[in-house]
């Protein structure tokens, strides 16, 4: 279904490794564009026109929605390059006879964040704007303006502008998704801030690295080691849903995901709990007891030959993002995670640092690139 369907000349091939101009001005559209979970169309359109304009391959997406890309190199194994595109977000649930609408939670909201919040509804018909407002100050008693946003969303009405039930419904539908109003701002140096970088910076990146490895293996003469296929994923906010799915369709040998990881550098007393993780240092590669320990050896040896920044986070157990749903899917791939630092994690301001998404991108190209064919996955047998 999925076929490689363009080979370059080696003119064109030196003019798309150069041509990296413009790899951050797609990360800005992509990340002022919405893609809440359940709603990851319009980003997956991006994403599936870049890899098809960068390499020729033409992806497809699934019923579920999720985003394919196949670089078919006639091997018996398949490396599997996964980020998942959805973002956090609200679902209308009831409008009130006065033409105010209530959320309920797209994956994990901080609810008290949302009052005073500029709202984006993703209507059939269109955006409709709407803003969450909190009484005035001065009817607030002195112990009200100590706990001045509410921390149940049933208490934060929508207001769109309708002045009835009927009005509202006619702009809105029960189950349209939400976002907060919020999208791409460069800060100081390297790092940049926006609303729903978890993850659509980690699909990008993995969307980035595919682009690479399919130019560069795409145009050897010898066949390629490994067939490579690249996953953007829906719906892991909400139970890991389109990863779950494609891992078991894809069924990879080998699983690569990218989502976000703890950056601890801005509350640095999380770093007892979830490592000492800073933004601008690189990827942060999972080692713990489900991550397959001589692919993670060879993905540290690779970042140091090739002096591609790297930090290290110790991971106990499955947790929620998609090299959990690598590994448990059918016969479980052998995983590599990679976390993308992250600041301010499922709020508006996220933030990442571009020096951390090029170094995860490389490290991804060269430890694909550099593994053998022969690589052993077992370990040592009795």
């Amino acid at each position: 279904m999925y076929q490689f369907i363009a080979r370059f000349s080696a003119m064109d091939f030196i003019g798309t490794i150069m041509d990296n101009n413009d790899r951050f001005d797609f990360f800005e559209t992509l990340i002022n564009t919405p893609t809440p979970t359940g709603s990851e169309e319009a980003g997956m359109l991006l994403l599936g026109k870049r890899i098809k304009e960068k390499t020729g391959i033409q992806p497809e997406i699934d019923i579920h929605g999720n985003l394919h890309a196949f670089l078919k190199a006639g091997s018996n194994k398949t490396i599997m390059l996964e980020g998942h595109c959805d973002e956090i977000g609200y679902m209308v649930e009831y409008i009130d006879s006065n033409g105010f609408v209530y959320f309920q939670p797209l994956g994990g909201i901080i609810v008290p964040l949302t009052a005073a919040e500029r709202i984006t509804i993703l209507s059939k018909k269109g955006a409709v704007n709407g803003v969450i407002g909190t009484r005035p100050p001065h009817l607030m008693s002195a112990d009200e303006k100590k706990k001045v946003a509410a921390d149940d969303l049933k208490l934060l009405p929508c207001d769109i502008g309708a002045t009835s039930k009927e009005e509202a419904e006619s702009l809105v539908s029960i189950g349209d998704p939400a976002i907060v109003a919020t999208g791409y701002r460069k800060l100081a140096g390297s790092r940049i801030s926006g609303r729903g970088m978890d993850n659509r910076a980690g699909a990008f990146a993995m969307c980035e690295a595919f682009i690479e490895i399919a130019n560069i293996w795409g145009n050897c003469s010898a066949p390629p080691p490994y067939n490579v296929h690249f996953v953007a994923s829906v719906c892991e906010e909400i139970g890991l849903v389109g990863g779950k799915i494609a891992s078991y369709n894809v069924n990879p040998d080998i699983g690569i995901s990218c989502d976000v990881a703890f950056a601890t550098d801005a509350h640095n007393g999380d770093a007892k709990v979830v490592g000492d993780i800073k933004l601008g240092k690189g990827g942060a590669l999972a080692i713990g007891p489900i991550y397959h320990k001589g692919l993670a050896e060879h993905f540290k040896s690779t970042a140091e030959k090739s002096q591609i920044p790297m930090q290290l986070r110790g991971v106990p157990k499955g947790t929620g993002n998609n090299g959990w749903a690598l590994k448990m899917e059918r016969g479980g791939a052998a995983v590599v995670q990679i976390g993308l630092p992250l600041r301010y994690m499922h709020t508006p301001v996220e933030v990442v640092d571009t020096k951390d998404i090029e170094a995860v991108i490389q490290l991804v190209v060269k430890s694909t690139l550099s593994l053998p064919r022969d690589f052993d996955l077992l370990p040592k047998q009795p």
